[in-house]
């Protein structure tokens, strides 16, 4: 004999029930819908105070929380050397701001364009995952030859071999990068190299309002001045025809 399917009886209550559910999910998405729409004859005949009535503080929903492409941190890497110039003087330069420098061309730019960025980025990831006791450090000059005893240093506050290890790493890397921008503006050879990593965020919801991150001050750590490090002769050409180019390009 064929099997029958078993029969699902909904019973009055239940029928009710899941049509009050869809009723509320079609009136919650119509609301929400209506409150992060432009400007229109609908939304002016409900209200704007009528709709952030119901909206918040419940939902936290606004175009600033749902946006993907809205910026909520925001980081930058500032720059400046120490130059000895060819009658044998120590000059120092003028601290430059080279993610805002680099980037001013918008998204269209090549990819070193964002490498400032990346490097602020991960510098300042390192420096975070330090204990509080140990970031002081950070700030003091450094040779090569006390690089060993700073990171025995940094882990007797707290930090692990590996933070310590990813941090020197990704102080080097910025001070090449520095030797390689500096060197392309300066008027003779860079000595020394010093790093400054910025970071600032949007508020959180409560306070935020219609601030923006570009509305925030930027929180700053100055990195030690440290011995410069030069790339290979074609890396140095390629930023010599890049950042010392009349139009940057």
């Amino acid at each position: 004999m064929p099997a029958h399917a078993p029969q699902v009886h909904v019973t009055r209550w239940q029928s009710g029930i899941m049509l009050t559910v869809a009723a509320v999910v079609i009136a919650h998405s119509a609301i929400v819908g209506l409150w992060l729409s432009p400007s229109s004859p609908i939304r002016e005949s409900v209200g704007d105070s009528a709709l952030a009535s119901y909206v918040n503080p419940y939902f936290r929903q606004s175009p600033t929380t749902v946006d993907p492409g809205l910026q909520r941190a925001d980081e930058a890497l500032l720059v400046r050397a120490r130059v000895l110039t060819a009658g044998g003087e120590t000059v120092e330069t003028a601290w430059t701001d080279v993610t805002a420098d680099l980037e001013d061309g918008g998204l269209l730019r090549p990819r070193i364009d964002r490498a400032a960025r990346s490097l602020a980025t991960n510098l300042n990831v390192a420096i975070t995952s330090f204990p509080t006791e140990a970031r002081p450090l950070v700030e003091q000059d450094l040779t090569e030859e006390d690089r060993a005893t700073r990171q025995v240093a940094i882990e007797a506050e707290g930090a692990t071999p590996f933070q310590a290890q990813v941090f020197f790493a990704n102080w080097a890397m910025a001070t090449q990068f520095g030797t390689l921008y500096s060197s392309a503006l300066a008027d003779g050879t860079v000595e020394q190299v010093q790093i400054r990593v910025g970071l600032r965020r949007v508020p959180p919801y409560d306070d935020r309002g219609e601030t923006t991150v570009g509305d925030e001050p930027f929180t700053w750590v100055t990195l030690g001045w440290r011995d410069a490090i030069a790339g290979n002769e074609q890396a140095q050409r390629a930023f010599d025809d890049y950042v010392g180019g009349d139009d940057g390009a």
